[in-house]
């Protein structure tokens, strides 16, 4: 619209009627511009004070600025001309604070990264006045660190190829060694249809094991059997995952060379932990050779091509890879700062970064395909990550570091509501749905299920976990658990409180694992069920055990006196590591002799010897209440009002009511049981809601004399509640690993052993 001067017009200093009308149509944009002072000086007073209210009544409601990948960086950021760039976005927000809230909405479609989204403490809001990013309600808004794939071409059967380097995608990436204490980026990865597809490996389904030759303690050697490895002689970056010791470290190690004549595979540097013995579970990965089943993939780095068999029709979805090698988005300093309601995709490292600031939240968002974690807090506090989904992580789901060991001081984050679910895609263990470290952070009511290792594993003093539902967790690992602390007489005061704990791993798994010499934790109130153990006291002291509900379990609590025996070093002086704890800590000094009365005087105590440990008013159902070890007695527990229950629990499911999310998630239960030197039963039962289907694949470990006489494919179709027992037939010629595999699942329990 033209304006006129105050000589062109006949009616004094300002616009018509009509015109100053039309003004306020298009007032927010002036606003947004800052031009209010020059038009105000052409209108008449009436128009003015019109402009001027409009205007205000912007600021005073907050200030709206939006984002569209259709819009451009030169608009004003208007709901009708909208900003293109997040960065461009958060500049704006900058200029604009005038202690009111902001709120800068995401319009739909993908976002796409070729860098951290980063915030700094510039950034931050206020208590009264939050900056929020989010999607506009009923749009689907996705933060991408990777880039689609198209163009693929027929290569062999129903393996398809793409070139990536004639669609500009060149950086690859390098895979590196994964697992157990070895946090290391991702190299690119494919996803269709929003799910992470397998990098080609062998077996498909189930385990090889290190064959007999494999010396005990080797260093960078295994022995293997049969003669598939003479199939990987030239593969160009060939891979080893396994767990190669023990059954809850696993590791990725680079092939150096394979001695066929022999059955030996070197490998390179780092090497196991604790390097390699027979008899343990691995497999092959990144071997062109081995694509041979839908789902898998394969990257030629030399030639920049990609391999590819589609689950599905490549019509039916999209094929993308992760780029970014950088967090979605870093907060850094910062505090008041939201994202709701956003999706973010696709990167080789974590999700989501805060690092120091306060009172930042992450609330109804979903964070997946990522290479390592969804969330990482460090330091700060107060911050929150709550009503959000974490799936398909490489690593875990969220990081709670936080508050002041030294002086007891909280950081009091925040993890609550949300649903983490098959995490730990590359490094098998250690890497928990929620990991939390430093002083009083919270836990609360969220639901974790489908993973290989740990649920919650917790480091520190003073943390609450309550009201959340584990299940279907530490499904590949033995000697594990759905809850984890350990090796740290000091971290003290953490209460696991009203949680629901089911349907866990297949054979060595506890509920609730205070390994060793862990102490000073409250477990009250907590429903366990169907667990090998509920819970295990590894020497610790102090322990309180109160009101729990022990269901359908082979062994209520298991406790022991490792410290006087095999894990004496930690109180002769041979391992120093845990009494360096103890003295790292001012537990002499105040807050911590109010607060851990009992660990002053815990050197004056016979080394090693588990005391101050209460299990009172507890029920149970189970085939042993405590499993006493190591010469220890009822005279070593305070025991008292516990009840033992001598028939089997009928179920209530009103113990377990408000106890994580009101989800349905698939919850099927599995064992496999040797009833005989050749056959064994699996047995199949719906603990859900709905009714569930699929199929089980039974394996035997290859290169073993042996083979399956009945059908090695399971078909199911259960209601909620009904159970069926399928018999397994073998024949074979010494001892040999069997197992079942339910397809679609993204872990690989390990066989047992058939004798």
């Amino acid at each position: 619209m033209a304006l006129r001067s105050p000589k062109q017009t006949s009616e004094g200093y300002g616009l018509s009627d009509t015109q100053w009308l039309e003004m306020l149509k298009i007032g927010p944009d002036i606003c947004a511009f800052g031009g209010v002072p020059l038009i105000l000086k052409y209108m008449r007073p009436r128009a003015a004070l019109a402009l001027l209210a409009l205007c205000s009544a912007i600021q005073i409601r907050a200030a709206d600025l939006y984002v569209s990948p259709k819009g451009a960086d030169t608009n004003p950021g208007t709901k009708s001309r909208p900003f293109a760039s997040l960065e461009r976005a958060r500049d704006a927000a900058r200029a604009a604070k005038r202690g009111v809230p902001i709120t800068i909405w995401l319009r739909a479609g993908d976002y796409r990264r070729t860098t951290a989204f980063a915030l700094t403490s510039i950034d931050s809001g206020t208590p009264a006045a939050p900056v929020v990013y989010r999607a506009m309600p009923g749009e689907t808004v996705r933060i991408v660190g990777g880039l689609p794939v198209s163009k693929f071409k027929r290569w062999r059967g129903e393996i398809v190829r793409a070139d990536l380097r004639a669609q500009g995608i060149t950086n690859y990436g390098e895979i590196l060694s994964r697992g157990m204490g070895r946090p290391n980026i991702a190299a690119l990865e494919l996803f269709f249809n929003g799910q992470p597809m397998t990098l080609a490996r062998w077996p498909n389904i189930g385990w090889a094991y290190t064959d007999a030759a494999t010396k005990d303690k080797a260093q960078h050697q295994f022995a293997y059997e049969g003669e598939r490895a003479a199939r990987w002689v030239s593969a160009p970056d060939a891979w080893v995952h396994g767990y190669w010791y023990y059954d809850w470290a696993d590791h990725y190690e680079r092939i150096l060379s394979i001695d066929t004549a022999h059955h030996l595979i070197d490998t390179a540097a780092p090497n196991p932990n604790y390097n390699y013995r027979a008899g343990q579970r691995w497999q092959v990965v990144n071997v062109l050779e081995e694509l041979d089943q839908p789902g898998e993939w394969y990257l030629d780095r030399a030639a920049g091509m990609l391999y590819f068999w589609p689950p599905s029709p490549l019509s039916s979805g999209v094929a993308e890879v992760s780029l970014l090698d950088k967090p979605l988005v870093s907060i850094e300093g910062a505090s008041y700062v939201e994202f709701r309601d956003l999706a973010f995709e696709l990167t080789r490292t974590d999700g989501i970064v805060m690092q120091d600031g306060s009172h930042n939240r992450i609330a109804h968002c979903t964070i997946a395909n990522t290479g390592n974690s969804g969330v990482v807090i460090h330091g700060g506090a107060a911050n929150t990550v709550e009503d959000s989904e974490i799936r398909s992580t490489g690593d875990g789901g969220i990081v709670l570091d936080g508050g002041d060991r030294k002086t007891l001081t909280p950081a009091a984050h925040l993890a609550a509501r949300n649903h983490i679910h098959d995490y730990g895609r590359w490094s098998r263990t250690y890497t928990p749905a929620i990991n939390v470290f430093g002083v009083g952070n919270r836990v609360l009511g969220n639901t974790i299920d489908h993973a290989p290792h740990f649920g919650i594993w917790v480091h520190g003093n003073d943390h609450l976990i309550e009201g959340n539902d584990i299940h279907t967790v530490a499904m590949e690992t033995a000697d594990a658990s759905a809850y984890y602390i350990g090796a740290d007489t000091t971290e003290r005061g953490n209460t696991v409180r009203g949680n629901y704990f089911h349907n866990l791993g297949l054979g060595d798994i506890n509920a609730v694992y205070l390994d060793d010499e862990s102490s000073g934790s409250f477990v009250l109130g907590n429903v366990i069920r169907g667990a090998a153990r509920g819970a295990k006291i590894g020497g610790g002291n102090d322990n309180i055990f109160e009101s729990n509900k022990f269901v359908d379990d082979d062994i209520g609590i298991h406790f022991d006196a490792r410290g006087m025996g095999w894990q004496k070093a930690y109180f002769d002086g041979t391992n120093p590591a845990l009494l360096n704890r103890l003295k790292a800590m001012p537990y002499k000094q105040e807050p911590w002799r109010s607060r851990y009365p009992q660990l002053p005087g815990f050197l004056d105590q016979p080394p090693g010897m588990p005391t101050g440990n209460v299990i009172h008013e507890n029920q149970c159902w189970c085939r042993i209440w405590v499993d006493y070890r190591d010469k220890l007695t009822e005279k070593n527990m305070d025991s008292a009002g516990n009840q033992v229950h001598p028939e089997k629990p009928a179920w209530n499911p009103e113990w377990v009511k408000g106890m994580g999310l009101d989800i349905d998630t698939p919850l099927l239960s599995r064992r496999l049981t040797q009833t005989s030197p050749t056959q064994a039963i699996l047995t199949i039962e719906n603990q859900g809601r709905r009714t569930q289907t699929g199929v089980f694949e039974v394996w035997l470990e290859p290169g073993a004399d042996a083979r399956i006489l009945t059908p090695p494919h399971v078909p199911f179709s259960l209601k909620p509640g009904e159970k069926t027992e399928q018999t397994i037939t073998i024949e074979h010629v010494g001892p040999v690993h069997l197992g079942a595999f339910l397809q679609g699942e993204t872990f690989i329990p390990p066989g047992i052993k058939m004798k």
